[in-house]
Order: structure tokens, then C-alpha cells, then sequence
């Protein structure tokens, strides 16, 4: 444990701090509990967003065929 300037051995960590530390260690332990579910998730998520885009880009950026003359 670090030493503050007194010696005594304890440190002066501000209590706020301290309870966002506790925070992300009890959230980082939820997320490594549940580490497949997750990537699962996100798979999901990015190729839904894939197609999304997909699907924008081809109504909206592929060049559209000019209507036949005298069809």
C-alpha cells in the first residue's frame, strides 16, 4: 500500500474516487461474467448495422438506370 507524506501507511484516496473505482471493478466483473453473451450481442449488433448500410448505400448511391425512350 503507498505511504502518504506523514508515513503512516495509509493513503488519502478521495472517497469519491474510491467508489467510482468499486464501480468499474463490480462492472468489469459483470462483463467478464457474461463475455460470451456480449460478443454475441455485438456480432449481432455490427451486422445489423452492416446491412443497414448496405441496404442505404444501394437505394441511394448506386446509379440509377435512366427510363428507356419511347418504352
Amino acid at each position: 500500500m503507498p505511504e502518504n507524506s506523514n508515513g503512516s501507511g495509509t493513503s488519502n484516496v478521495d472517497p469519491r474516487l474510491e467508489n467510482r473505482l468499486e464501480r468499474v471493478e463490480r462492472d468489469l466483473d459483470i462483463m467478464d461474467r457474461h463475455s460470451l453473451e456480449m460478443a454475441e450481442t455485438e456480432e449481432a449488433i455490427q451486422s445489423y448495422m452492416r446491412r443497414l448500410d448496405r441496404e442505404y448505400k444501394d437505394s441511394h448511391l448506386h446509379s440509377v438506370p435512366k427510363p428507356r425512350k419511347h418504352s
